[in-house]
C-alpha cells in the first residue's frame, strides 16, 4: 500500500497568530488592588510593590498584566505562607540600632533613642495593613527613618529643644500604596524622615506620570536619562564628579513671599536644574528641598552643566514678578562609594561643602577637578584660593569657574 503524501506545510508567512488581548483600566485597577493585598499578606515588600505596580500601569495586553502576577496566587487568601516575626520595638540606649533589608513591620511600631541612634529602613519591609503607625521618641538621641519613594508619609508630634524633619522626593504618590504615619516626639534630640531614591522608585514615578497623570513633560523632569554607556558606569564604585546645587536664601524667600509663591519658585528651580542635568547626561542622585546632588561620568560634563544652570537662572524671568532665583554650586572629583542609589564618602562631602562656601551665582570647583580639564582650553578659572570647609580640618584648594557669556 502506497504511502500517502504528507500534507503540505503551510508557509510560515501565511500563519496567523491570535492578536493579544488588550486590557482596560478596570483590569489594571484590579491587579493593583491584588498587589496591595499581597503587601499586607507579606509576600511583597514596599519596594517590590512599587516596581510591580509600575509594570501594571504600563501593561497594554493581558500577557503583560498576567506577568505581573505570575508568581503570586490570584487571591491572596488562597495560600498561607509563613511570615517573619513582626518587629514592634526598635530601641537604642547609649548605643546604635539599625533595621534594614527584608523585615516585617507591625501596624503599630515603636522606636526609642536615648543617648543613641536608631535607623529604620522601610524600603524592603513587609507590612501588616494599609496604614502603618510608628511612634518615635528621641531623647538626647537621633532616629532616622527611610521610606520608599512615592508613598504618603505624615509626620506628627512635637519637639522640645529638638527637631523633626520630613524630606520626601518630589515624585507622584503611588496609587494604592500603604500610608505611613509617624508620631514623632523629640526632647533635645532629632527625628529625620526621608525618602531614598531607588531604581524601582524612579520607574514607578515615570509610570504614574505617563499612565495616571498624563504629564508628558514629567518624564524629562523626573526620570534619570538613559544616556551613553559611561553614565551607566556611575552605578558602581569608582571615580565620579559630584555637583551640588542649592538655591540662595530659599528660607528667606518663603518668609518674605509666602508659601504659595515660594512653592512656585521651587518648582521653577527644579525644572531648570533637571533640564540641564538631562542635557549633559548627568544623573540626579537625590534632591532635598532646594538642594540637588548630581553625579557625572566626566568632569567636563559637570562643568558644562553648572554653567548651563547659572546661565539659565540669569535669563529666567522672576516668578510673579518677585525676586530672581540664584544658586551656588560646588564641584569635586574623586572616588565615591555607592550604597543603593546613593553616593557616600569624602568626595561627596567636599562637593557639598564647596557648594556651601560658594557665593550667590558662583561655581566653586576643587583644584583636582580644575586640573583634569586644564588641557582642554574650554574653561576659565579665577580666584584661586584655599577654601575652609565646614567640619573639615584642612582647607580645600579651589577656584571659581567663569560662566558669564
Amino acid at each position: 500500500m502506497a504511502d500517502r503524501p504528507a500534507p503540505e506545510q503551510q508557509p510560515q508567512s501565511d500563519r496567523r497568530q491570535a492578536p493579544a488581548e488588550r486590557v482596560a483600566d478596570a483590569d489594571r485597577d484590579l491587579t493593583i488592588t491584588l498587589l496591595r493585598e499581597h503587601v499586607v499578606e507579606g509576600r511583597l515588600t514596599l519596594d517590590e510593590f512599587s516596581e510591580r505596580m509600575g509594570r501594571a500601569l504600563e501593561a497594554r495586553t493581558r500577557g503583560e498584566l498576567d506577568a505581573v502576577m505570575a508568581d503570586l496566587p490570584v487571591a491572596p487568601g488562597q495560600v498561607v505562607l509563613p511570615s517573619r516575626q513582626t518587629r514592634r520595638w526598635h530601641v537604642a540606649i547609649l548605643s546604635g540600632h539599625r533595621t534594614k533589608g527584608r523585615w516585617r513591620l507591625g501596624r503599630k511600631t515603636n522606636a526609642v533613642a536615648f543617648l543613641g541612634g536608631c535607623d529604620m529602613d522601610l524600603r524592603r519591609a513587609e507590612i501588616e495593613g494599609p496604614e502603618v503607625e510608628i511612634t518615635a521618641l528621641a531623647f538626647l538621641g537621633g532616629i532616622d527613618i527611610i521610606v520608599p519613594e512615592g508613598f504618603e508619609v505624615d509626620l506628627r508630634g512635637f519637639s522640645f529643644m529638638g527637631r523633626r524633619n520630613l524630606k520626601l522626593r518630589d515624585v507622584p504618590i503611588v496609587p494604592g500604596s500603604p500610608r505611613i504615619v509617624i508620631r514623632g516626639f523629640t526632647v533635645m534630640g532629632g527625628i529625620d524622615v526621608k525618602s531614598r531614591p531607588s531604581r524601582s522608585g524612579r520607574e514607578i514615578a515615570r509610570a504614574v506620570s505617563a499612565s495616571v497623570l498624563g504629564v508628558v513633560d514629567a518624564l524629562a523632569d523626573r526620570a534619570a536619562p538613559a544616556g551613553p554607556p559611561d553614565v551607566a558606569a556611575l552605578r558602581s564604585d569608582g571615580t565620579v564628579t559630584v555637583l551640588f546645587c542649592d538655591m540662595v536664601d530659599y528660607a528667606g524667600k518663603t518668609e518674605r513671599l509666602g508659601d504659595q509663591v515660594s512653592r512656585r519658585i521651587l518648582g521653577e528651580h527644579h525644572r531648570i536644574v533637571r533640564e540641564a542635568v538631562a542635557r549633559h547626561a548627568g544623573r540626579e542622585v537625590n534632591v532635598q528641598g532646594d538642594g540637588f546632588m548630581m553625579a557625572f561620568a566626566g568632569v567636563a560634563r559637570a562643568l558644562r552643566c553648572a554653567v548651563d544652570i547659572q546661565r539659565a537662572f540669569e535669563a529666567n524671568a522672576p516668578i510673579d514678578d518677585s525676586e530672581p532665583i540664584a544658586v551656588h554650586i560646588g564641584i569635586h572629583t574623586g572616588d565615591a562609594v555607592v550604597e543603593g542609589d546613593d553616593y557616600l564618602g569624602h568626595t561627596v562631602i567636599v562637593a557639598s561643602r564647596l557648594a556651601d562656601a560658594a557665593g550667590p551665582g558662583e561655581i566653586l570647583v576643587s583644584s583636582l577637578s580644575e586640573q583634569l580639564v586644564q588641557g582642554s582650553g574650554e574653561f576659565t578659572f579665577e580666584g584661586h584660593r584655599e577654601t575652609p570647609l565646614k567640619g573639615m580640618e584642612r582647607a580645600q584648594p579651589s577656584a571659581t569657574l567663569l560662566w558669564a557669556e
